[in-house]
């Protein structure tokens, strides 16, 4: 999907789409696996192109429930910066009635596209996160991404919830995120936001 800045670009959220992306980010819930209408997993709403290398940075936000298979959205880019330095881009996505449910930004510097198959170590730390807390749960994922993982690489990824409060009427929790290398170096942090009522853990 490609938005330009300010224009008007429609997304329909396809089933298969989303499974294959959770696939192949190693994921296990059955909300992306076996639901009629799979939610979108926290990275699937791009900001921009799809990065390794340099240092990256990445904010996606829902404003209720994710988005399911099926869905139709309008996607419009709202900051869409390169320079030298790097590149910044803000896309925002709204329902058919015209609310905005989700928002994906993203900050690179000294980055390349990447086409190979190997699995952002950004997906593999969101995948254990929706994992653990529930796909359906996720509202807010943050990553910092320190360096790329290799063709191959594995990540050992590791988190604990930092908070318990109620926001939008909804209890949530904070969670802190990281993934370690093979070496032990860490490659990747994030920091996410769950729906989480502890009386139905």
């Amino acid at each position: 999907m490609s938005v330009h800045a300010g224009r008007a670009v429609a997304v329909d959220l396809d089933t298969e789409d989303i499974r294959l992306f959770a696939a192949r980010a190693l994921s296990r819930d059955p909300a992306y696996r076996l639901a009629e209408r799979p939610v979108v997993p926290p990275m699937f709403l791009p900001a921009g192109g799809r990065v390794t290398g340099g240092r990256t940075e990445t904010d996606h936000r829902f404003f209720g429930p994710p988005p399911r298979a099926g869905d139709r959205l309008t996607a419009v880019r709202a900051i869409d910066r390169h320079d030298p330095d790097g590149s910044e881009s803000l896309v925002q996505y709204f329902d058919r009635t015209g609310g905005l449910v989700a928002e994906s930004w993203a900050s690179v510097t000294e980055s390349v596209v990447s086409e190979d198959s190997t699995p952002h170590s950004a997906e593999l730390l969101a995948t254990y996160a929706t994992d653990w807390l529930g796909a359906e749960n996720i509202r807010r994922f943050r990553t910092r991404v320190l360096r790329a993982l290799p063709p191959g690489g594995t990540v050992t990824c590791s988190g604990h919830i930092t908070q318990h409060y109620i926001q939008d009427g909804e209890p949530r929790v904070d969670v802190t995120l990281t993934g370690v290398d093979a070496s032990g170096e860490i490659v990747v942090r994030a920091w996410a936001s769950f729906a989480h009522d502890p009386a139905a853990a």
